[in-house]
């Protein structure tokens, strides 16, 4: 008799800087391209972030196939070893859910 043992999800959180002219509503999605996975793979998210948040887009990646979970281990890496000082054209903020 017990609890069941805790399930941890693989889940990326990217916080993205929003650019000032994008405009969103609930339920709508972005298409994502990390070249370091694949270069000419783009794919869909759901936006998380609520449309008043001026500054950042949030998406939270679950990993659940080869392309999110090579984005999970890729920022897991990144994570680790520090990220660069200011990458261009990549994400400068990102969290480790679960």
């Amino acid at each position: 008799p017990g609890f069941p043992a805790p399930v941890f999800l693989q889940v990326t959180h990217l916080v993205i800087q929003r650019p000032k002219s994008f405009r969103f509503q609930p339920g709508d999605y972005v298409y994502l391209n990390i070249p370091a996975i694949a270069a000419y793979e783009w794919h869909p998210f759901s936006i998380s972030s609520a449309p008043e948040q001026p500054e950042t887009l949030w998406l939270h990646i679950r990993a659940r196939g080869q392309w999110t979970t090579k984005l999970y281990e890729y920022f897991q890496r990144l994570e680790s070893h520090g990220p660069e000082p200011n990458p261009p054209g990549k994400s400068q903020h990102w969290e480790k859910v679960g």
